[in-house]
């Protein structure tokens, strides 16, 4: 079985569940401050605002959270690093612009108050969007505004109670230690283990915007990276292991494969992320730190 069976761009599901199997063979490390548990427990709950987005099948969708006094989206799903990059605004802003009572508020091309919006997102992304809606929500202290849009589309966005019940903040630490399930087929296989730092692509990418000050680009750079975890995880199934426990340095363990070609697996993570970071003037690299049939050193490397 050649290389290209193995990477494959991630697009976004149709009103899909997450499969068991991505849950158990990723890393995420703790403290992000994705989703977590809904109020209600009779609600289902999701390990992550992507995992959220795929089961509702939204394509485009943010969250705006106070960052500094800023509003700024920290967890994103088919959003660009751009428009990530491009979401800091003020609260006086929100509170001019999004008045009307109503928890959910949609906007078309044919609506004035649409092109209010256009700021937040890239260059390239201004004249596709079609719709956009915008659901304000409320958890305990924290306020914070869902945005969700399409892109040349004729459709509008319908988003129920229960997606929006389910979409409940929990700023508390996660825990995403990792525990190898399934064992026993780790140990039939032989991985390539492989690293990639993400920092110097993701600032390549978003260099032409001005932030702040640190603690929000900070928060920029997490959601971003959060992304392309998540594209990652994907491309790598089981019994490939994604983990992304350490700053910005993504580890995977690749099911070796007579074929492999390093450079050519390069090329297709940086084709699979090109949309996302808005081809980077700087491209993502692969360090190849040796293979192994040692299911220890397996997990050593990905902790």
């Amino acid at each position: 079985m050649g290389l290209l069976s193995h990477i494959s761009k991630s697009e976004p599901a149709e009103n899909t569940e997450t499969k068991e199997s991505e849950k158990k063979v990723s890393v995420k490390k703790a403290g992000s401050g994705l989703l977590a548990k809904a109020s209600k427990a009779t609600v289902k709950t999701f390990s992550s605002f992507q995992e959220w987005a795929k089961s509702n099948g939204f394509d485009h969708c943010g969250l705006f959270t106070n960052i500094r006094g800023m509003m700024v989206i920290t967890h994103s799903y088919g959003i660009d690093a751009q428009t990530i990059a491009s979401s800091v605004s003020s609260k006086d802003f929100w509170k001019g612009t999004l008045k009307k009572e109503e928890q959910i508020i949609n906007y078309s091309k044919d609506d004035q108050d649409f092109y209010n919006y256009l700021q937040f997102f890239s260059f390239e992304m201004k004249n596709n969007v079609s719709h956009i809606t915008f659901v304000k929500i409320n958890d305990n202290s924290n306020s914070s505004i869902l945005m969700i849009y399409k892109l040349n589309s004729d459709r509008n966005i319908s988003i129920s109670q229960e997606a929006i019940n389910s979409l409940t903040i929990n700023n508390s630490d996660i825990n995403y230690e990792f525990t190898f399930e399934n064992s026993a087929e780790l140990k039939k296989h032989e991985y390539q283990l492989l690293q990639i730092d993400l920092s110097e692509t993701v600032n390549s990418a978003i260099k032409e915007i001005q932030l702040p000050e640190a603690g929000i680009k900070n928060a920029v750079m997490e959601c971003i990276y959060n992304e392309i975890f998540d594209l990652l995880k994907t491309a790598f199934p089981e019994p490939n292991y994604v983990s992304f426990k350490n700053n910005s340095i993504v580890k995977i363990a690749f099911s070796y494969s007579e074929n492999f070609d390093d450079i050519l697996l390069q090329s297709h993570i940086n084709l699979l992320l090109n949309e996302l970071l808005c081809k980077p003037e700087k491209y993502l690299s692969l360090v190849n730190n040796g293979k192994t049939n040692d299911s220890e050193k397996v997990i050593n490397f990905l902790n």
